[in-house]
This record gives structure tokens, C-alpha cells and sequence, in this order.
């Protein structure tokens, strides 16, 4: 494969459309209800492998991003993410800096995954809706609970580690 001459960014989503929130405005809900029931949504070990493979060698450039999104990326658990940095590592070229970034709900940071995002110089982006009263009123558990306290739960166990 030959590498690209210019600059691009992928977003891959790992966990597909799933996701521990029910936001009111969210169309990914739906989503989940396209893959029949033995079909999982969710990126398996030789896709990853795969995807990290060809974003190494198709980026000509000296930073590569491997970015997650979602659904809940998160979902798709800690040692999803540990492999996903070995097999980055594995296959970037030697003039290659390897950024990795997660979008995030944030609701299921805590210590554990703090420490992992730190270690590996990840760059967290969190969502939320601006200040508590709105965020509360769209961006909903699946049992329709504001969310606005476990996205700081989150964001505090960020915080002190200096995670960007």
C-alpha cells in the first residue's frame, strides 16, 4: 500500500453505536437494532490489528492519530486499548509519533483508566452539554438520569494525573 502525500485523520468506532447513555438527541441509538443478533458491533482483535496496520502505513506524516469514538468507545474495555497501543508501537515507522486520542461520554473513567490514558500520553475529550441544568436535561443514562456527576467523577480522576 502506498502512503498518502497529504495529511488525514480517521476516527474509528470500536464499539460501534453502542453506549451506556440514552442522550435524547443521540441518533446513534437506533443504530444498535442494524446488526442481527450474532453479529456484534463491537471491532475484534484481527480488525484492530488491521486497521492500526493500514493507519501506519498509509500516513506520511511524522504524527499519526489513532483516534476512538463512538457509540461509548470506552465500552470496548481496558485491554482493548492496551493492545491497540502494542500493536500502534508495533507497526508505526521509525520517523512515526503515534498521538492517541479518545472522545468520550467520561462516565467510566475512573483510577484505572486515568493511569492507562497517562502512561500512553492519550488526549481525552469529554463530552458535555454546558453547565449542570443543561447537560442533566439532554445527556441521560439509559434510565433517563442526568449524567452531569459521573462525567466529573470522570474528569477528576483526569485531573491530578495531568491527563490532556
Amino acid at each position: 500500500m502506498q502512503a498518502s502525500s497529504s495529511p488525514f485523520h480517521l476516527l474509528a468506532k470500536p464499539a460501534g453505536a453502542a453506549c451506556n447513555l440514552g442522550c435524547k438527541y443521540c441518533f446513534f441509538l437506533s443504530k444498535e437494532n442494524l446488526y442481527p443478533e450474532r453479529e456484534s458491533p463491537l471491532m475484534d482483535e484481527a480488525l484492530l490489528d488491521t486497521y492500526l496496520r493500514q493507519l501506519m502505513e498509509s500516513s506520511s506524516g511524522p504524527q499519526v492519530q489513532v483516534a476512538w469514538q463512538g457509540g461509548e468507545p470506552m465500552l470496548r474495555g481496558l485491554d482493548f486499548y492496551r493492545r491497540s497501543v502494542e500493536l500502534a508501537e508495533k507497526y508505526r515507522r521509525p520517523h512515526q509519533v503515534v498521538l492517541h486520542t479518545m472522545q468520550t461520554n467520561g462516565t467510566l473513567i475512573d483510577d484505572r483508566w486515568a493511569a492507562f490514558f497517562k502512561e500512553h500520553g492519550y488526549l481525552v475529550r469529554l463530552s458535555i452539554d454546558g453547565p449542570r441544568q443543561m447537560h442533566v436535561v439532554y445527556r441521560v443514562d439509559t434510565q433517563g438520569q442526568g449524567t452531569f456527576d459521573a462525567v466529573l467523577r470522570g474528569w477528576q480522576c483526569l485531573r491530578p494525573r495531568g491527563v490532556d
